[in-house]
């Protein structure tokens, strides 16, 4: 179930504060980091990761329009694009255990190049969420689910002699 495509501004991990091209000739491409409180959750949620404020530096290439690869991605994410204005990705059904995925990319144009990595830390919309017996929350919604093959029970008054119902 895809929501509608979530801007996951991240956060320039290599240099915090990018320098400022001293010749007016630089190819820059920062490392960053997506931190959970700006992320999706796991299951067929897109994101879009803003080049926006960055600080990548393409002057180097001149009139050479430059060239945005993905050159790897990890295994929770799926159809992941980049153009001059960022990176899109879909993620799928994370395992618990990889919360937090990695997207390699290159920016190059002509003999020069430049790579970096996002690290992306996914959403967890169960970490708040506390379930009652018999249920458990749903690493896709965020909401509490009845456990399959539970048995709940119910107390019910039969006449005078009453007694207890299994639903």
């Amino acid at each position: 179930m895809a929501n509608n495509c979530c801007l996951c501004y991240p956060t320039v991990c290599s240099p915090t504060t990018p320098k400022k091209c001293p010749t007016g000739n630089c190819l820059y491409v920062p490392h960053l980091l997506v931190g959970s409180d700006n992320s999706v959750g796991p299951c067929e949620e897109e994101g879009l990761i803003p080049f926006e404020d960055t600080g990548i530096d393409t002057t180097l290439c001149g009139n050479t329009a430059p060239v945005y690869t993905i050159l790897s991605h990890s295994q929770i994410f799926k159809n992941v694009t980049i153009n001059s204005t960022g990176i899109n990705f879909t993620t799928t059904i994370a395992i618990e255990e990889a919360s937090v995925g990695i997207i390699s990319y290159s920016v190059s144009c002509g003999k020069y190049a430049s790579t970096a990595t996002v690290t992306i830390i996914l959403k967890q919309l169960c970490a708040s969420v506390i379930c009652s017996a018999g249920t458990y929350c749903d690493k896709c919604t965020g909401t509490c689910e009845d456990i399959e093959g539970s048995l709940t029970v119910a107390g019910s008054v039969l006449g005078a002699a009453g007694g207890l119902t299994t639903i």
